[in-house]
């Protein structure tokens, strides 16, 4: 769990679906789902969701199926810009569901303090704009925290990028909704703010 996903660029297995995001993301299997942004390209993990969804899963088994996939699984993505035209910069929204295998909330809590740490070992510059510390995610005491750092774009230019993280555990396994827009350019706080609210999480 100390390496957190940290993905701006597209990936394999992800899907841009044709239009835009509109109304509410609802993954039944984890039980999460959160307010889309407006006029975001959304992309989700198809084929591993669609196999995630012929199946009656209980705890133990939803819990195996996230080891089976190296131990987290991108339910979806949401980019504000397509990534296969758009240079630079793009805010993004990921939303995992990963392993806990923390026995209690103060374990959670130092194993994810370790893990954002870990960040300095990637990105000479990173800091935190925000320390971890713990808010509550629809009620859910969950772990917060915000890195600033810089990145390369495919033409060797810097870009400066800001980073929100919520972790939200749930039984043996938890949450990483991750905000990554920039510091100088693309600041999409308030969004972000709007949309944190909307998560709700079946308990």
């Amino acid at each position: 769990m100390k390496k957190l996903i940290f993905t701006i660029l597209i990936i394999n297995l992800l899907i841009i679906k044709q239009g835009y995001a509109q109304d509410i993301f609802k993954q039944d299997k984890y039980g999460i789902s959160i307010k889309k942004p407006s006029d975001w390209l959304e992309a989700d993990n198809k084929q591993l969701l669609e196999n995630l969804g012929k199946f009656e899963l209980d705890d133990e088994k939803l819990e195996k199926f996230i080891k089976d996939n190296n131990g987290s699984i991108l339910l979806t993505s949401f980019y504000k810009y397509n990534p296969q035209t758009h240079a630079g910069l793009i805010p993004t929204i990921q939303i995992n569901v990963r392993l806990n295998p923390t026995r209690n909330f103060e374990e959670f809590k130092s194993s994810m303090i370790q893990s954002a740490d870990s960040f300095k070992q990637y990105f000479s510059d990173f800091r935190f704009e925000t320390e971890p510390r713990v808010i509550e995610v629809d009620g859910i005491n969950s772990i917060y925290f915000v890195g600033n750092f810089t990145m390369k774009t495919q033409n060797g230019e810097p870009m400066k990028v800001r980073s929100r993280t919520y972790a939200i555990p749930k039984d043996g396994y938890f949450f990483q909704i991750n905000f990554t827009d920039g510091t100088v350019k693309e600041d999409n706080s308030e969004l972000f703010d709007e949309l944190i609210e909307t998560v709700d999480i079946d308990q």
